[in-house]
Protein backbone atom coordinates (compact mmCIF):
# COMPACT_ATOMS: atom_id res chain seq x y z
CA UNK A 1 0.00 0.00 0.00
CA UNK A 2 1.31 3.45 -0.85
CA UNK A 3 2.35 5.69 2.01
CA UNK A 4 -0.22 8.43 2.77
CA UNK A 5 0.66 11.88 1.46
CA UNK A 6 2.33 14.22 3.92
CA UNK A 7 1.66 17.96 4.16
CA UNK A 8 4.12 19.37 6.70
CA UNK A 9 3.33 22.62 8.47
CA UNK A 10 4.68 25.30 6.12
CA UNK A 11 5.04 28.54 8.08
CA UNK A 12 5.87 30.63 5.03
CA UNK A 13 2.77 29.36 3.22
CA UNK A 14 0.57 29.74 6.31
CA UNK A 15 1.79 33.30 6.89
CA UNK A 16 1.13 34.21 3.25
CA UNK A 17 -2.37 32.70 3.27
CA UNK A 18 -3.20 34.24 6.67
CA UNK A 19 -2.19 37.70 5.44
CA UNK A 20 -4.35 37.30 2.33
CA UNK A 21 -7.35 36.00 4.31
CA UNK A 22 -7.05 38.81 6.86
CA UNK A 23 -6.40 41.77 4.61
CA UNK A 24 -7.14 41.12 0.93
CA UNK A 25 -10.31 40.76 -1.10
CA UNK A 26 -8.19 39.02 -3.76
CA UNK A 27 -7.90 35.33 -2.81
CA UNK A 28 -5.45 34.43 -5.59
CA UNK A 29 -2.93 32.60 -3.39
CA UNK A 30 -5.69 30.69 -1.63
CA UNK A 31 -7.26 29.73 -4.96
CA UNK A 32 -3.91 28.57 -6.33
CA UNK A 33 -3.17 26.48 -3.22
CA UNK A 34 -6.49 24.63 -3.38
CA UNK A 35 -6.37 24.28 -7.19
CA UNK A 36 -2.94 22.67 -6.81
CA UNK A 37 -4.61 20.05 -4.64
CA UNK A 38 -7.51 19.53 -7.03
CA UNK A 39 -10.03 21.37 -4.86
CA UNK A 40 -12.27 24.43 -5.26
CA UNK A 41 -11.37 27.75 -3.65
CA UNK A 42 -12.76 28.10 -0.12
CA UNK A 43 -15.28 30.79 0.68
CA UNK A 44 -14.24 33.18 3.47
CA UNK A 45 -16.40 35.85 5.12
CA UNK A 46 -15.49 38.17 7.98
CA UNK A 47 -17.91 39.13 10.76
CA UNK A 48 -20.90 37.28 9.26
CA UNK A 49 -24.50 38.04 10.13
CA UNK A 50 -26.66 35.19 11.38
CA UNK A 51 -28.41 35.19 7.99
CA UNK A 52 -25.05 34.56 6.28
CA UNK A 53 -24.62 31.26 8.11
CA UNK A 54 -26.17 28.10 6.67
CA UNK A 55 -26.58 26.03 9.84
CA UNK A 56 -28.45 26.52 13.12
CA UNK A 57 -25.47 25.74 15.41
CA UNK A 58 -23.37 28.44 13.71
CA UNK A 59 -26.21 30.97 13.89
CA UNK A 60 -26.53 30.24 17.60
CA UNK A 61 -22.78 30.64 18.19
CA UNK A 62 -22.43 34.01 16.46
CA UNK A 63 -25.39 35.32 18.44
CA UNK A 64 -23.97 33.94 21.69
CA UNK A 65 -20.55 35.49 21.00
CA UNK A 66 -21.99 38.90 20.14
CA UNK A 67 -24.20 38.98 23.23
CA UNK A 68 -21.07 38.58 25.38
CA UNK A 69 -19.10 41.44 23.83
CA UNK A 70 -18.54 44.38 26.18
CA UNK A 71 -18.57 47.42 23.92
CA UNK A 72 -15.76 46.92 21.41
CA UNK A 73 -13.88 44.38 23.55
CA UNK A 74 -13.84 40.71 22.60
CA UNK A 75 -15.64 38.19 24.83
CA UNK A 76 -13.63 36.56 27.62
CA UNK A 77 -12.72 32.88 27.76
CA UNK A 78 -14.94 32.40 30.81
CA UNK A 79 -18.12 32.74 28.74
CA UNK A 80 -17.70 29.11 27.68
CA UNK A 81 -20.34 27.14 29.58
CA UNK A 82 -21.53 23.71 28.39
CA UNK A 83 -25.10 24.41 29.51
CA UNK A 84 -25.24 27.77 27.76
CA UNK A 85 -23.73 26.27 24.60
CA UNK A 86 -25.99 23.20 24.51
CA UNK A 87 -27.68 24.08 21.17
CA UNK A 88 -24.32 23.77 19.40
CA UNK A 89 -22.34 21.38 21.63
CA UNK A 90 -21.78 18.51 19.21
CA UNK A 91 -20.40 20.95 16.62
CA UNK A 92 -17.99 22.90 18.83
CA UNK A 93 -14.21 22.84 18.86
CA UNK A 94 -12.49 24.77 21.65
CA UNK A 95 -8.84 25.52 20.81
CA UNK A 96 -6.11 26.85 23.10
CA UNK A 97 -3.70 29.18 21.31
CA UNK A 98 -0.09 27.88 21.56
CA UNK A 99 3.31 29.01 20.27
CA UNK A 100 2.17 32.55 19.36
CA UNK A 101 -0.59 31.17 17.16
CA UNK A 102 1.50 28.66 15.23
CA UNK A 103 -0.15 25.75 17.03
CA UNK A 104 -3.43 25.00 18.85
CA UNK A 105 -4.63 22.34 21.27
CA UNK A 106 -8.12 20.87 20.98
CA UNK A 107 -9.51 21.37 24.48
CA UNK A 108 -12.84 20.10 23.12
CA UNK A 109 -13.66 18.30 19.87
CA UNK A 110 -17.40 17.96 19.31
CA UNK A 111 -18.97 14.53 18.98
CA UNK A 112 -20.66 15.29 15.65
CA UNK A 113 -17.37 16.54 14.20
CA UNK A 114 -15.54 13.44 15.44
CA UNK A 115 -18.17 11.16 13.91
CA UNK A 116 -17.82 12.70 10.45
CA UNK A 117 -14.04 13.10 10.65
CA UNK A 118 -13.61 9.55 11.96
CA UNK A 119 -11.54 10.38 15.05
CA UNK A 120 -11.82 12.36 18.30
CA UNK A 121 -8.96 14.87 18.53
CA UNK A 122 -9.64 16.14 22.07
CA UNK A 123 -6.28 16.82 23.72
CA UNK A 124 -4.34 16.72 20.45
CA UNK A 125 -2.51 19.59 18.74
CA UNK A 126 -3.20 20.84 15.24
CA UNK A 127 0.48 20.22 14.47
CA UNK A 128 -0.11 16.52 15.26
CA UNK A 129 -2.74 16.10 12.57
CA UNK A 130 -2.47 18.93 10.05
CA UNK A 131 0.19 17.11 8.04
CA UNK A 132 -2.33 14.47 6.94
CA UNK A 133 -4.19 16.79 4.52
CA UNK A 134 -3.63 19.90 2.44
CA UNK A 135 -6.44 21.57 4.40
CA UNK A 136 -4.31 21.67 7.57
CA UNK A 137 -2.29 24.65 6.38
CA UNK A 138 -5.50 26.46 5.41
CA UNK A 139 -7.07 25.94 8.84
CA UNK A 140 -3.93 27.22 10.56
CA UNK A 141 -3.86 30.24 8.24
CA UNK A 142 -7.49 30.98 9.06
CA UNK A 143 -6.85 30.82 12.80
CA UNK A 144 -3.84 33.12 12.49
CA UNK A 145 -5.94 35.55 10.45
CA UNK A 146 -8.49 35.62 13.29
CA UNK A 147 -5.70 36.47 15.74
CA UNK A 148 -4.54 39.29 13.47
CA UNK A 149 -7.96 40.76 12.70
CA UNK A 150 -9.59 39.99 16.09
CA UNK A 151 -12.93 39.25 14.44
CA UNK A 152 -15.15 36.25 13.61
CA UNK A 153 -14.28 34.34 10.44
CA UNK A 154 -16.66 32.04 8.55
CA UNK A 155 -15.29 29.69 5.90
CA UNK A 156 -16.52 26.88 3.69
CA UNK A 157 -13.81 24.52 2.46
CA UNK A 158 -13.61 21.10 0.83
CA UNK A 159 -12.56 17.98 2.73
CA UNK A 160 -9.84 15.45 1.87
CA UNK A 161 -11.04 12.11 0.55
CA UNK A 162 -10.77 10.24 3.87
CA UNK A 163 -13.41 12.50 5.51
CA UNK A 164 -17.05 11.50 5.09
CA UNK A 165 -18.17 15.06 4.43
CA UNK A 166 -17.99 16.99 1.17
CA UNK A 167 -16.99 20.17 2.99
CA UNK A 168 -16.98 21.94 6.36
CA UNK A 169 -18.78 25.12 7.40
CA UNK A 170 -16.51 26.66 10.02
CA UNK A 171 -16.99 29.71 12.25
CA UNK A 172 -13.95 30.79 14.32
CA UNK A 173 -14.65 33.16 17.22
CA UNK A 174 -11.82 34.77 19.24
CA UNK A 175 -11.87 34.81 23.07
CA UNK A 176 -9.51 36.85 25.26
CA UNK A 177 -7.78 36.31 28.58
CA UNK A 178 -7.44 38.85 31.41
CA UNK A 179 -4.67 40.72 29.57
CA UNK A 180 -6.75 41.22 26.42
CA UNK A 181 -4.75 38.74 24.32
CA UNK A 182 -6.62 36.08 22.34
CA UNK A 183 -5.91 32.85 24.20
CA UNK A 184 -8.67 30.59 22.90
CA UNK A 185 -10.85 30.10 19.84
CA UNK A 186 -14.47 28.97 20.03
CA UNK A 187 -15.05 27.25 16.70
CA UNK A 188 -18.31 25.95 15.28
CA UNK A 189 -17.69 23.27 12.66
CA UNK A 190 -20.63 21.78 10.78
CA UNK A 191 -20.14 19.09 8.11
CA UNK A 192 -21.70 19.50 4.70
CA UNK A 193 -23.30 16.70 2.69
CA UNK A 194 -22.48 13.11 3.61
CA UNK A 195 -20.40 11.00 1.23
CA UNK A 196 -18.60 7.67 1.55
CA UNK A 197 -14.92 8.24 2.30
CA UNK A 198 -12.81 7.57 -0.81
CA UNK A 199 -9.50 7.12 1.05
CA UNK A 200 -8.47 5.32 4.25
CA UNK A 201 -8.11 7.40 7.39
CA UNK A 202 -4.41 8.20 7.87
CA UNK A 203 -2.70 6.36 10.73
CA UNK A 204 -2.90 8.05 14.12
CA UNK A 205 0.13 10.17 14.96
CA UNK A 206 2.09 9.10 18.03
Amino acid sequence: MAEPAQYPVDRALISSLADEIAHSADQARLAAYFAGNGAPTPRVLWDPAESDLPAGPLQFLIGFWRRHRAGHALPCVDIVDPLALRPALGYIMLLDVLDDGWDYRYRLYGSQIAQRFGRDLTGRRTSDISRTAYTGNFYLAGYRAVLARRAPLFSVSSSPGYVAAVDWWRLALPLIGPDGAITRLLVGNVPGDWRPASEPLPPREA
